[in-house]
């Protein structure tokens, strides 16, 4: 789908586990040459390349791919994408270390599914931190800012000419089980984006792209649910001490109102990174 002039969206589908049924935006910027944004699950690049042919562009046009943060199913296409195009690969410094030896990652992480859906691991050919930016192709300025949270190196990504950010999974979706590590990075992330300017779209990973003023109350409701749910969690951590850590999540979800929702394996972690 077309975002705006050069910026499109791939939607890619897959599973966590039998029950747990996920997808990932990733973006592809056009010009004279491409760029991607994100590299969704290992054996995504059949989708992206069959996407690129119906708008007419080659998968050896791709010259720069750029990864948010080191989860699988951002990383999971990036080992393959390098192999059939040569591009370079931009990653954050500070997760580096899980992009090019995924087993480190797993280690830390061991998700369900892990490695069908992470790939390969693959060189990081340019590390980047806040205020890097990046000129991969003409016309083409990306801009780098730090936004942990999430995971603990997330980035965002914005393409200065079209005032695109590109978001991953910095800001949490509505109605669905937040994800993170450190929800008050999290938070001043999300305060990070509401100060950008001239910024005309918001392409997250997860959720809808927002326009305008559907950035700004998105934002504005990330953030609101992130509070909300820090207090529900201390709220609970006070009144239930000697409950199970299973038996919190449930509460946690039930005074959320997530109680029809399928529990995600990280969920639990996102709790405690509401206390810690």
């Amino acid at each position: 789908m077309e975002v705006c002039s050069n910026v499109h969206q791939i939607r890619i589908d897959f599973h966590v586990t039998d029950q747990i049924k996920r997808y990932v935006y990733l973006y592809l910027i056009t010009g004279r040459r491409c760029c991607l944004i994100d590299a969704g699950v290992a054996g995504c690049e059949d989708s992206i390349i069959a996407y690129m042919g119906q708008i007419g562009r080659s998968p050896d046009e791709i010259d720069a791919l750029f990864l948010t943060h080191a989860h699988p199913d951002h990383i999971g296409g990036a080992s393959a994408l390098r192999r059939i195009t040569g591009c370079e690969v931009y990653a954050p410094e500070a997760e580096r270390e899980w992009i090019e030896d995924i087993g480190v990652q797993f280690a830390a992480r061991p998700i369900p599914n892990f490695y069908p859906l992470a790939g390969d691991s693959v060189t990081v050919d340019g590390p980047v931190r806040e205020g890097s930016i990046i000129r991969p192709a003409e016309g083409v300025t990306i801009r780098v800012l730090e936004t942990a949270g999430h995971s603990d190196g997330s980035v965002s990504y914005v393409l200065e000419e079209a005032g695109v950010a590109f978001t991953g999974d910095a800001i949490p979706v509505r109605d669905d089980l937040p994800i993170i590590t450190d929800i008050s990075k999290s938070i001043r992330s999300i305060q990070k984006l509401q100060a950008l300017e001239h910024v005309r779209y918001c392409c997250p990973a997860w959720d809808q792209i927002y326009e305008g003023g559907g950035m700004t109350e998105a934002l504005r409701r990330g953030g609101a649910l992130l509070d909300k749910l820090k207090q529900c969690v201390l709220r609970v951590e006070e009144l239930y001490p000697d409950r199970t850590e299973a038996e919190k999540m449930e509460m946690v979800k039930a005074h959320m109102g997530w109680k029809h929702l399928a529990s995600n394996p990280l969920f639990a972690a996102s709790i405690k990174a509401c206390i810690e």
